[in-house]
C-alpha cells in the first residue's frame, strides 16, 4: 500500500458495478481512484486531476474509449500519461486497433484481478522509468546552462546547477540543505515566500518576481526568479524555475516579456523536457474537443441561469488561444502586455475553479460561449 500513495488512477467506466469493484480493489491496494461514469466526463476529469494512470472502457455511449484517448493524446499535458484500455471484446483486430493508436496496454474483460494490478504495476514503472530518464536530460542541460536554475520542494532546494551556486556563492550541497526563506533579506522575505508558496501549490500557475538575496560572503545582490508549478517528483508537487541577477532600477512590476522571448523558450523546453505538463492548444485538439463538447446538451452540469459568463476581453483572450497562439502573440494582436495575458487567464480559470486552460476551453464549448 505504502508504494501506491499518492498514485492517482483515473477509472473511466460506464458499468457501475463494475466501477464499484475495480475501485474498491485499487483503493484496498492503495491507489487514488477516481471514477467517470462516461467519455466526457473522463475527459473533463483527466484534465482536472492529472492522474498517474487511466483504466477505461472502450465500448461506451456517444463517447467511446478511443474517442477519450484521442482527446488526451492531443494534449501535451495529458499524453504522457499510462493508458489502459478495458474491454470486453476479445477480437485481435480490436486489440490490434487500440495498440496502434499508442495505448500502453489492453485488457479484455473478464479479467483476473492480479492480471490488472500486474498490468497498472509495469504501467507506473514504465512511466517512472521515462520520468527518470527526462529527468536526468534536464538535470545535464541545467548543467551547461548560463542561468541559474532550480526544483524546489517542502520548502527547500531538492535541485540545483552550477550556475545558480555561482550567483549565491553557496556550493550545491549547501544549496540542497537550504530554503529560499534562507537567501531572501528580511525586507523581502514575506511577500516573495507568499508568491513562491502560492506557485507551488498550485494557486499560480507561474511568477515572476523581484527580490534581493544575501550572498554566502554577505554582498546583497537583486535578483528576479520564474517558476512553474506542476513538477511531480515522488508524488510531491514541485516548483521548478530559474534565478538570475537584476538590475535594480528595474521596477518588481514590470511585465514577463522583459525576459527575453528566447530564454523563456529555452526555459520553458527543459520544463517540457521534465514534467510535460504545460498546456499547448493545437487546433486538433480544439476540433476534437468541439466534437465531444459542443453538440450535445446532455453534457451540461449547470442550468442556464446558473452558467458563469466571461467579459469580452477574456472572450477574447480565449479565442486567441482556442487558435494556439502563445502568450506573447496574444498580447502582440491585443496590444496589451504579456503579464495583462496571463491575467485574463487566470481569471478565466478562477471563474470556473479551473487548474488549466484546456478546462476553460471545454467549459466554453459545452456552454456555447464561444464560437471556433
Amino acid at each position: 500500500m505504502n508504494e501506491a500513495n499518492n498514485i492517482k488512477v483515473l477509472l473511466v467506466e460506464d458499468d457501475k458495478s463494475l466501477a464499484i469493484t475495480i475501485s474498491n480493489l485499487l483503493r484496498v491496494k492503495g491507489y487514488d481512484v477516481t471514477h467517470a461514469s462516461d467519455g466526457a466526463a473522463g475527459i473533463q476529469k483527466a484534465f482536472a486531476l492529472m492522474p498517474d494512470l487511466i483504466l477505461c472502457d472502450i465500448s461506451m455511449n456517444e463517447i467511446s474509449g478511443y474517442d477519450v484517448f484521442n482527446v488526451l493524446k492531443e494534449s501535451s499535458a495529458t499524453a504522457m500519461i499510462p493508458f489502459v484500455f478495458l474491454t470486453a471484446k476479445s477480437d485481435l483486430k480490436e486489440i490490434r486497433f487500440g495498440m496502434q493508436l499508442g495505448a500502453d496496454d489492453y485488457i479484455v474483460k473478464p479479467f483476473e484481478y492480479d492480471e490488472l494490478l500486474t498490468s497498472i504495476a509495469t504501467r507506473l514503472n514504465k512511466a517512472e522509468a521515462h520520468r527518470k530518464a527526462n529527468e536526468e536530460k534536464f538535470i545535464a542541460l541545467s548543467m551547461i546552462s548560463p542561468y541559474g536554475i532550480y526544483i524546489y520542494q517542502d520548502d527547500r532546494f531538492i535541485e540545483s546547477n552550477p550556475s545558480l551556486s555561482s550567483t549565491l556563492g553557496f556550493s550545491r550541497e549547501e544549496l540542497l540543505r537550504m530554503g529560499f526563506h534562507d537567501l531572501i533579506v528580511e525586507e523581502d522575505r514575506a511577500g516573495a515566500l507568499e508568491k513562491i508558496s502560492r506557485c507551488q501549490r498550485g494557486f499560480d500557475k507561474e511568477i515572476h518576481i523581484k527580490f534581493r538575496v544575501a550572498r554566502k560572503d554577505g554582498e546583497v545582490i537583486h535578483t528576479e526568479l520564474f517558476g512553474i508549478e506542476g513538477l511531480k517528483i515522488k508524488g510531491k508537487s514541485s516548483l521548478i524555475g530559474m534565478l538570475t541577477l537584476s538590475k535594480p532600477e528595474v521596477a518588481e512590476n514590470q511585465a514577463l516579456e522583459k525576459l527575453s522571448l528566447s530564454e523563456i523558450e529555452e526555459f520553458e523546453k527543459a520544463v517540457d523536457m521534465i514534467s510535460g505538463n504545460r498546456n499547448y492548444i493545437s487546433a486538433e485538439l480544439i476540433n476534437k474537443l468541439i466534437s465531444v463538447f459542443g453538440v450535445s446538451e446532455t453534457v451540461r452540469e449547470k442550468p442556464a441561469e446558473e452558467i458563469i459568463s466571461f467579459s469580452e476581453r477574456e472572450l477574447e483572450v480565449l479565442g486567441y488561444v482556442c487558435k494556439g497562439l502563445s502568450t506573447k502573440e496574444i498580447a502582440d494582436k491585443m496590444f496589451i502586455s504579456s503579464r495583462t495575458v496571463e491575467k485574463h487567464r487566470a481569471n478565466l480559470m478562477t471563474k470556473i475553479e479551473a487548474k488549466n486552460i484546456i478546462e476553460v476551453i471545454i467549459y466554453a464549448v459545452k456552454h456555447k460561449l464561444i464560437n471556433i
